[in-house]
């Protein structure tokens, strides 16, 4: 039996869908394919008026501004009755939610379609005092004639739930990759002048300007492991491809301090040497780990919380001070919101703790929160997006530095939809975000893995609050975690016949023309460094410069 069954719906809300949509629940998609960023981690007085006037969510002629409100009590409840919903068509969709009979309460948004199985599009810590916001979406993998969006209480426990504005919004995937295309245009990408004029500050006309592309300001990256150390082919296999790094297990204190006392840091000092030797941005992963399966056998074997804090203090000072100024991030407390081995030895502060002494120790680091299915899946009630929210607002009101967002990213199939949806509301609370582990589930052959990886890193990519991008996929001779790029061998497998394609994609190609009768040659570029050779009877000069985030035209001068 389905977990969603028609008896559970209202029937007052079926019917009255019935009576006032009939068969034609359908709205137009907006004219210019247009996807709405609009979201809130903030609980509001009122609900705001329904993103796309409704999509295909909006009723009749209602002179209601916010929409359709409906108000049932049941565990599942209220619902929404949408018909002829298409094959991989993005859908979008949001609502605001208040609940009566609890003070709050985790709220998942589900779908089931023809009633042939149910499916998480939407999660929100709604509360009784104020509406809070819904956002997610899907993709449905076969038509659909009737499909019902109805809402359940994650404990089950019966109470009032009220949905205002919601709305359904339909985007073909041509529309969906033109926004992510014009978004690229907008964000990773700049408008530059040349200038060229001579001695006198005359314009020169048909000057033969060049400009290559020397390095990109938006950091993609792997995971790198020991066995990169002294393998010079998979050395420069790296290096020609990407700008950033993070050690795999390396820096983890199981391997830094497998008994107490005995330090190993040679490794990760030789790993921390090759990225520096290249110019490599390096994320630290991690200081502490609330996994107890991931901390060490005589870390978890100390029965007092004054051995134990004094065990962390020494871990985190030494850690820090060894490479103070040497990682651009730190992941302070890993997965957090799915353990609790040092809140529970410690006390429900102990993370804020290690926050506050890792900004002491290393202040020019940007300090992460970093947890797993955030942005993959909706489906796991301990890091919903705005569990994820509402934990980094806790610290940071308790007085943490955390100035970096974190999301793992070990995706099984990609909902697209709901990535850009989590995407959005993280991107309320004004903080850099950071995919810090991409790849697909092994689950999955090699064809299927590189389709799943281009969409995830195209969204990602594309995504205005998204500032880099790590991949998980450190080589090893027999494995990768649950993906690699290549064999041992260093020949591509289809996901890094992805990352190459995509890599190339997002760089500017070497650019050549000449100055116009304005004395100006002009190029759209990707962001980053370049250097400048312009050539005029038989006088070349060569100069550098950089496209850094920015709306208007850069300017560049250059006198023959």
């Amino acid at each position: 039996m389905p977990l969603f069954a028609p008896r559970a719906v209202s029937g007052f809300v079926v019917l009255w869908m019935l009576l006032h949509c009939g068969s034609d629940f359908v709205a137009a998609v907006p004219p210019d394919g247009w996807y709405d960023y609009s979201a809130y981690t903030d609980c509001r007085g009122q609900p705001e008026p329904a993103l796309y006037n409704g999509g295909i969510l909006k009723f009749g002629s209602s002179d209601d501004p916010d929409g359709y409100r409906t108000t049932e009590t049941g565990v599942f409840s209220p619902a929404f009755v949408v018909y002829n919903l298409n094959k991989t068509t993005m859908y979008t969709f949001s609502c605001w939610v208040k609940l009566e009979g609890a003070s709050n309460a985790l709220i998942t948004a589900r779908l089931a379609p023809d009633n042939t199985g149910v499916r998480c599009i939407a999660t929100v810590l709604a509360r009784s005092d104020c509406w809070a916001f819904v956002k997610g979406g899907f993709v449905l993998d076969w038509p659909s004639q009737t499909a019902v969006i109805f809402f359940q209480n994650a404990d089950k426990t019966p109470m009032k739930i009220t949905v205002a504005s919601g709305s359904l919004q339909p985007f073909t995937t041509d529309q969906w990759a033109m926004h992510q295309q014009d978004t690229i245009r907008k964000r990773r990408k700049r408008v530059a002048t040349i200038h060229v004029a001579d001695p006198q500050g005359a314009r020169v006309v048909g000057a033969s300007v060049s400009v290559q592309q020397t390095s990109k300001d938006f950091p993609i990256g792997s995971a790198i492991a020991s066995t990169i150390l002294g393998n010079q082919a998979y050395q420069k296999w790296f290096v020609d491809r990407f700008n950033a790094a993070v050690f795999e297990d390396e820096l983890k204190w199981y391997s830094t301090e497998p008994t107490s006392g005995l330090l190993r840091f040679d490794v990760p000092d030789q790993m921390l040497a090759f990225v520096r030797s290249h110019r490599v941005m390096v994320r630290g992963h991690n200081i502490f780990w609330e996994n107890q399966d991931a901390t060490p056998r005589w870390v978890k074997n100390l029965t007092s919380p004054d051995d134990l804090r004094a065990a962390v203090n020494a871990r985190i000072q030494g850690l820090m001070t060894r490479y103070r100024g040497e990682f651009a991030h730190w992941d302070v407390n890993n997965e957090m919101l799915h353990y609790n081995f040092y809140e529970q030895r410690l006390g429900p502060n102990a993370s804020m703790e290690f926050f506050s002494v890792a900004q002491d120790a290393d202040p020019l680091a940007t300090l992460f929160m970093n947890e797993y299915n955030v942005i993959e899946t909706c489906d796991d009630p301990f890091s919903t997006v705005d569990t994820y929210a509402a934990k980094l607002k806790e610290l940071r009101a308790g007085g943490a530095i955390l100035e970096g967002i974190g999301l793992e990213g070990h995706f099984s199939k990609p909902n697209i939809p709901l990535m850009r949806a989590i995407l959005d509301k993280l991107a309320t609370l004004g903080l850099p975000i950071w995919f810090t582990e991409i790849d697909i589930s092994n689950k999955f052959d090699a064809q299927t893995q590189a389709a799943y990886l281009e969409q995830v890193l195209r969204e990602a990519y594309a995504h205005p609050a998204v500032s880099g991008v790590m991949l998980w996929t450190a080589l090893h001779p027999s494995r990768c975690y649950q993906m690699c790029l290549t064999d041992w061998g260093l020949n591509n497998l289809p996901t890094g016949d992805v990352v190459d394609r995509l890599l190339n994609e997002w760089r500017t190609l070497q650019a050549d023309g000449q100055t116009d009768a304005h004395g100006a040659y002009s190029f759209s570029g990707y962001l980053g460094e370049y250097i400048l050779t312009v050539t005029y009877n038989n006088r070349t000069t060569q100069s550098t410069f950089s496209l850094s985030p920015g709306d208007e035209t850069r300017h560049i001068n250059v006198q023959m």
